[in-house]
């Protein structure tokens, strides 16, 4: 064997050794493997098993997700569903949002089982079969609340009523502002100082009156001394009897002479004029007794009389006071602020434009301090006062001396004495003439008073025509009384308004009073003023800042029938024409107005509108008077003449109104201003809300027959769901844990969803 074949041979060898360790190898891989593939099919078992119930759970997961979202859809579709069915009526006629007569559930239900119906494939594969358990609505807030009202109301006019107001009301007022203004600062303190100036001018008539009275309280005293008065007196005997003490002075020389006559006769003798001498002495003494007495009497009529007049001079010194105190503070009213605000406030459309007169009627207020009594004069008056005693003291001191010298040798010269003083007392105070210091007194203040008698005759005459304006106001509000059929729509309507009021636990208070055109012409004249003052403070208020007062009442004007005023034309001539239009004054034809004044009959209403347009006119036209009559000179003649001037041309322009339905502003502002305009300020005048709104809803109840008290304008939904799960029934609890929340649960193998929804209009 060659050493290749021994290398061969080797080879060959080990090549067996390798095969067979393969082999041996091969083999107990194959045991190895069968083995780790039993293993990992076990593994893979339960890791799948694991995936697929996590699978699971976040399947019924998504699907109870997908659930929550479309209970959640269908609960909000379901309320919207609802709520879509709100009465026509109301929104049509009154812009209101309230829900209809439909029963709320049965729509909610119906629309609720429409949506989860099945479709019409029997073969549809429903990933989420969901199916109503229960459902439930409740209506709330119904818009007979003041709050859900006035809102929706606000919502319906919160962009037109402010550009209406704006342009149809203010800018036609704006430019009478400050000449407004002045003049019902001027008509409120000249008011005020008329009152004070005649009751001053009264006290200063009493007084001299009173110093008058007590001068001649001094006449019969004059009479006892000496009747008439004389310069001289001359003897006379005696027997003439004595009315006078100059009668006993002048039989004096006679009475001595006798009485030494007689005392020189012999005692047997008889006395020849005893008899004439007991009389002269019993006429003395009676004499000296009257005249004591009547002096008495005259000092306590002359203490009463001058005491009440130096009270009735303090009492027109204080008012004299008063009067300047009220001058001093006519710049500083409140209630004219209004004016004020309306004139600085930029309105569209207006070009802040004045009437340009206020000046003018600034200058007549300020003219009032002519009415002031000077402290000269006043204190001329006091001073006389004083004087008229001291000479009262004089006379009382001659008088005294001529008692005490009463069947004396100086009685002539005490009578004449005494006389004299007296006579000189009369002529100053007690008789009528060019000496009597109270008619120059009095003189003086008739110089002051010069334009009374002119004022007085205008205030006559504005009296009468105010008569005449009260006679249709009289018979508007008394000669229509309505049917029966309408007054019994009258107590309907009250009973709605009260109801309404208590429904919104409002204040119903006293019914409302109608309040008459006043008799007396400054009343009137202040009255219309403080009128106007309201509706420029009102309109002032809202320009500073948009009110829900200013939707309510433009709402008001526009959703309600105010009254045809040119009804009235031939009312206002004739006013027992006003029989013929009673069925004129049904409620349907003046439910502004009733909102406005809440009258609960057919005629209060009309008859209050009436007046109150009356009213402003004659307040615009007082502010013209001002302007005519400015040149009078006494600022109450001014006031007067004013005031005259304002109710003529007021009456003239109701007769225009009720003619053409509007009536020019003013003649120095010739724009036109309609019914409907006068009511709309009024409006805010009259400014108690929460009862114009139990009208208002008092009124669409009787006109729509239904109750705002039971129309809801919010639904509150609720909405139960329920869905079967899928998979793993035995771990529904534990799903409810882990996926349920609020008032969501597991019920059996069913997911339940509680879903609530709410829809407001």
């Amino acid at each position: 064997m060659t050493g290749r074949d021994c290398r061969k041979k080797k080879v060959q060898g080990s090549w067996r050794s390798v095969s067979g360790w393969v082999r041996s190898a091969q083999g107990l891989t194959r045991k190895r493997l069968r083995n780790t593939q039993g293993s990992v099919s076990i593994f893979l078992i339960i890791a799948l098993s694991v995936v697929f119930m996590f699978t699971a759970v976040f399947i019924d997961y998504a699907r109870i997700g997908a659930m929550k979202v479309q209970s959640e859809r269908l609960a909000h579709a379901a309320v919207r569903s609802v709520m879509s069915s709100y009465d026509q009526q109301l929104q049509q006629e009154y812009g209101l949002y309230a829900f209809g007569e439909t029963g709320g559930d049965l729509i909610m239900g119906r629309m609720l089982n429409e949506s989860l119906s099945p479709g019409e494939r029997s073969d549809a594969f429903k990933l989420l079969p969901l199916e109503l358990d229960s459902s439930g609505l409740e209506l709330q807030r119904p818009i007979g609340k003041y709050e859900i009202f006035n809102r929706q109301i606000s919502e319906d006019m919160k962009y037109k009523a402010p550009i209406d107001f704006t342009l149809e009301l203010v800018n036609k007022f704006k430019p009478l502002s400050q000449s407004m203004k002045e003049a019902s600062n001027t008509v409120d303190i000249l008011k005020k100082l008329r009152k004070l100036y005649d009751k001053r001018e009264q006290a200063l008539d009493d007084m001299l009156d009173k110093q008058r009275k007590a001068g001649e309280s001094a006449a019969s005293l004059s009479r006892l001394i000496m009747d008439p008065p004389g310069s001289a007196i001359p003897d006379e005997d005696l027997g003439g009897g004595i009315g006078s003490a100059a009668d006993a002075a002048a039989q004096y020389n006679d009475y001595v002479a006798k009485s030494q006559e007689d005392a020189g006769r012999p005692p047997e003798e008889e006395k020849l004029y005893t008899s004439l001498i007991e009389s002269y002495l019993s006429g003395v003494s009676s004499m000296e007794s009257a005249i004591s007495k009547q002096a008495a009497k005259a000092r306590k009529e002359h203490e009463k009389r001058l005491k009440e007049a130096a009270d009735l001079w303090e009492e027109a010194k204080e008012i004299n006071e008063q009067m300047k105190q009220v001058i001093k503070d006519a710049e500083n009213r409140k209630e004219t602020e209004g004016y004020d605000q309306v004139s600085r406030n930029r309105t569209p459309g207006s070009d802040n434009s004045d009437l340009g007169d206020a000046e003018m009627i600034r200058s007549i207020r300020q003219q009032a301090e002519k009415l002031i009594h000077s402290d000269g004069l006043m204190n001329g008056l006091k001073a006389e006062i004083d004087n008229q005693k001291g000479n009262w003291a004089s006379v009382e001191g001659r008088v005294s001396s001529l008692l005490s010298s009463m069947g004396g040798a100086g009685m002539k010269e005490s009578v004449l004495s005494a006389s004299r003083e007296i006579a000189d007392y009369l002529r100053k105070y007690g008789e009528r003439g060019q000496d009597n210091v109270l008619d120059r007194e009095m003189a003086l203040l008739e110089q002051f008073r010069s334009s009374d008698k002119e004022r007085k005759e205008t205030e006559k005459k504005a009296q009468l025509k105010l008569k005449e304006a009260a006679k249709v106001i009289e018979a508007i509000s008394g000669g229509n009384q309505g049917s029966s059929e309408m007054m019994e729509q009258f107590r309907e309507l009250q009973r709605y308004y009260d109801e309404s009021l208590s429904f919104n636990q409002g204040k119903g208070g006293a019914p409302p009073q109608g309040q008459a055109l006043p008799s007396d012409p400054y009343d009137a004249g202040k009255s219309s003023m403080d009128g106007m003052d309201d509706a420029y403070g009102s309109m002032g208020v809202l320009l500073e800042g948009i009110r829900d007062e200013l939707f309510q009442n433009e709402y008001a004007v526009h959703y309600f029938q105010h009254f045809d005023i040119t009804r009235l034309a031939d009312a206002v001539k004739d006013p027992s024409s006003l029989s013929s239009l009673s069925d004129e004054f049904a409620i349907s034809n003046q439910e502004v107005e009733y909102i406005l004044y809440g009258f609960h009959n057919p005629a209060g209403n009309i008859a209050a509108a009436y007046g109150e347009i009356f009213a402003s006119r004659l307040a615009i036209r007082t502010m013209e008077g001002f302007i005519v009559n400015s040149k009078m000179g006494n600022p109450l003649l001014i006031l007067a003449a004013a005031i005259l001037y304002g109710v003529e041309k007021a009456i003239e322009d109701m007769i225009r109104l009720c003619q053409k339905g509007s009536v020019e502003l003013s003649k120095y502002m010739p724009v036109e201003v309609t019914y409907r305009d006068h009511l709309r300020v009024f409006l805010f005048v009259h400014s108690n809300n929460e009862k114009k709104m139990s009208r208002m809803l008092a009124l669409i109840r009787l006109n729509t027959g239904v109750n705002p008290a039971e129309r809801g304008t919010y639904a509150a939904g609720e909405i139960v769901m329920g869905m079967r799960l899928w998979f793993l029934p035995g771990i529904t609890k534990a799903l409810g844990t882990v996926l349920g929340s609020g008032a969501d649960r597991v019920e059996g193998g069913r997911y339940m969803v509680t879903r609530k929804a709410d829809f407001s209009y």
